[in-house]
């Protein structure tokens, strides 16, 4: 077996979804009633910035900038093909090509970060928490939608990926989830199963006093 330190998964992951950018790809539309519900929820203040991680064609940004103006957004993908497709939807938004694991932003500076179906392909899932967790303010909040697969099939599947040039890294269970996150000071509040192979989560970033 390939070893993964021998894999550029980032160089994978760009080249994939650069190729992908003119494609219709994935189903992170599924989790996006779940996102908007949970905003309608948490959006009490006008001046909350919004980072959307791992934004692709930027179609989450557009479905939460139909029913929130007011909020200032960013949509950070590594792949340029993708941010230029957001740009060219004229979303009210800052679109950057960026790092999960460099963020180019300053220390509790968000308020919200939305990330579907993106994380899987962080290689270097420990540092990319570590940037969230930096740039969220304090009792801030992540909305992490990723796919969810039995623990039989899961298994083959992440035995395969690093065969695989997709740039996925990694298929996380519930409870890897919840502990990477946890590790790191952002504490799981809800999750809710997307039927048939995904879970959004609501997780906050604990308080700081």
């Amino acid at each position: 077996m390939k070893s993964n330190k021998s894999i550029n998964y980032k160089e994978n992951t760009i080249k994939f979804f650069d190729k992908m950018a003119s494609k219709k790809h994935g189903d992170s539309f599924k989790h996006y009633n779940n996102v908007l519900d949970w905003l309608d929820l948490l959006l009490t203040n006008e001046e909350y910035t919004l980072l959307d991680l791992g934004t692709g064609k930027g179609d989450l940004l557009l479905k939460i900038i139909e029913k929130n103006k007011f909020l200032k957004l960013i949509g950070l993908d590594i792949s340029s093909e993708m941010i230029k497709l957001a740009i060219s939807k004229g979303i009210s938004a800052n679109f950057v090509i960026g790092d999960s694991e460099a963020l180019p932003l300053k220390n509790s500076s968000i308020d919200i970060i939305t990330c579907i179906n993106s994380f899987h392909h962080y290689s270097n899932p420990e540092k990319s928490i570590s940037e969230i967790a930096r740039v969220l303010k304090s009792n801030g909040t992540l909305i992490l939608g990723e796919i969810w697969i039995l623990p039989i099939f899961r298994n083959i599947i992440n035995f395969f990926l690093p065969y695989m040039k997709t740039g996925d890294y990694k298929i996380y269970s519930c409870k890897d989830i919840i502990k990477l996150f946890s590790q790191q000071g952002i504490i799981l509040v809800e999750k809710k199963y997307v039927f048939p192979s995904n879970y959004t989560y609501l997780l906050k970033k604990a308080e700081v006093k």
